[in-house]
């Protein structure tokens, strides 16, 4: 039996803060994200600038149809035998990219861009992860996927 000066002791009251914590918490608690996508990108390999290639980067364009438009930037050691791909998993509003290059014997052009376009994506905010295990680089930024929007972002260690 539940008595009147339970309802005003100092338990009681911590009982309900922790009881109101948790349905809070419950209630503003993202909710599930979904099956994820995975796509597999093949880059069109390109070669931009005849100096010295440039600083790993990536640069985003958001085109006005809402695809996306990746560059990826001072690539080297390939020619234009070799290959250079994403496998892209997209799961709610995070994009996961993992980068793949593939080199050849030489005797090839060498390049040093490669682009890809994302078709698969709508117009919405999202978390953008880029790895590349063979270089050792990284990137992570926020695309907000509105026309016209262009950005640049450095690949680091």
């Amino acid at each position: 039996m539940i008595t009147a000066s339970f309802l005003t002791s100092v338990e009681f009251y911590v009982i309900a803060a922790v009881v109101a914590a948790a349905v809070i918490g419950y209630s503003v608690s993202p909710g599930a994200k979904g099956e994820s996508r995975k796509y597999l990108l093949a880059g069109t390999l390109c070669k931009v600038i005849d100096t010295p290639v440039a600083a790993p980067a990536l640069k985003v364009t958001c085109l006005d149809n809402g695809d996306v438009l990746l560059t990826r930037s001072g690539i080297s050691g390939v020619d234009d035998r070799g290959a250079v791909s994403l496998a892209v998993t997209v799961s709610g509003f995070d994009i996961n990219i993992e980068e793949k290059i593939v080199t050849s014997a030489s005797g090839g052009e060498a390049i040093d861009t490669a682009l890809f376009t994302f078709d698969f994506i709508g117009i919405e905010r999202y978390h953008v992860r880029y790895n590349s295990p063979e270089t050792g680089l990284f990137a992570a930024f926020t695309l907000n996927n509105r026309p016209g929007m262009q950005f640049s972002s450095p690949l680091s260690r």
